[in-house]
């Protein structure tokens, strides 16, 4: 039992070193606000940044280091916009790639424009720019998606439907899809498949992988099973057709270990089976009892970028939930 323990142990760390070291670093510097204030540049970076963190493209550096640092070289009261100061804050980090830019808005137009940077090199790596006409709450959508864009990626389904609907309206759309029933239905039919339908990719890959990992371990023991039984059954022949003394004690002896290495594959493949109906189970409960993300995320307090006809101008709105 240790044995199977330390081999599926070292496995999932392998797989996370090599994971880790194949991605690169990246850290993301405030957008500069041009003709929109400076907490509605900071709120549309914030979402920007989360973006980029969904992605799993690089491993993103906290905001509140960078935070720290443009602290600690004085950038706090000019900022830091050029890309020499990107560079600079990005080598201070000790990151691989900076991403800096600015948000405009001229009349009821919108512009976006971002780059990345390499710090080694300080040449522009990826540069993208958006241009937006309509309300402001739209132009979260936009920044979404150009933090995929910007990574070479394509952004999901979900979030082009967004763009496609409207923010509200797909939320509407998405809460009467979405069901704990049907993440249920999918996580009884393949292990994680009900948390990536709920938006928990994270839950998901834990669930498939570890029943995965438990369905190996089991099928290794089964495989020692047969070979002992084999074994067993080759001995036991050989010993009924030996005549010579020593023989058959030699026979008997390994015939005997044969039927207890099997016994021991046997109880391998018991354990290793309720291991993966645990996991199942497991993973069953927790697909119904936290449910589609979805169907939360239209009453969670927080803070949003609105737009005020009265005022024709970009707003931020702090709504608390009562639910």
């Amino acid at each position: 039992m240790k044995y199977y323990l330390k081999i599926f142990v070292f496995i999932l760390t392998l797989s996370n070193i090599i994971a880790q070291e194949s991605q690169k670093t990246l850290a993301v510097l405030d957008l500069e606000g041009r003709g929109i204030n400076a907490l509605e540049a900071a709120t549309l970076t914030d979402r920007f940044t989360s973006e980029i963190g969904k992605t799993e493209r690089m491993i993103l550096v906290d905001r509140s280091m960078v935070e720290e640092i443009l602290n600690e070289q004085g950038f706090q009261q000019s900022g830091c916009t050029t890309d020499e100061c990107a560079v600079e804050v990005g080598a201070l980090l000790g990151v691989q790639f900076m991403i800096n830019g600015s948000i405009g808005k001229l009349g009821e137009t919108f512009t976006i424009d971002v780059k990345m940077t390499s710090v080694e090199s300080g040449a522009t790596e990826e540069s993208r720019n958006v241009t937006y006409i309509g309300k402001v709450d739209g132009l979260v959508t936009e920044i979404e998606l150009l933090a995929w864009d910007i990574m070479n990626l394509e952004a999901p389904k979900a979030l082009r439907e967004k763009k496609r609907l409207g923010a509200q309206a797909f939320l509407e759309a998405s809460a009467k899809q979405k069901t704990r029933m049907g993440s249920l239905m999918r996580s009884t039919f393949i292990p994680g498949m009900g948390q990536f339908y709920s938006g928990r990719k994270l839950m998901g890959y834990v669930f498939l992988g570890t029943e995965l990992a438990a369905g190996a371990l089991a099928y290794m023991s089964f495989s020692q099973y047969q070979t002992a039984q084999d074994d067993y059954v080759k001995y036991q022949t050989q010993y009924v057709a030996a005549t010579d003394p020593d023989q058959i004690a030699e026979l008997k002896g390994l015939a005997q270990k044969a039927l207890d290495d099997e016994s021991a594959a046997n109880d391998q493949i018991t354990l290793m089976l309720y291991a993966v109906g645990a996991i199942h189970v497991s993973n069953m409960v927790h697909a119904f009892i936290r449910g589609p993300k979805v169907n939360i995320a239209s009453k969670r307090s927080g803070m949003n970028l609105v737009y005020n006809h009265a005022l024709q101008q970009p707003q931020l709105r702090f709504s608390i939930a009562l639910d």
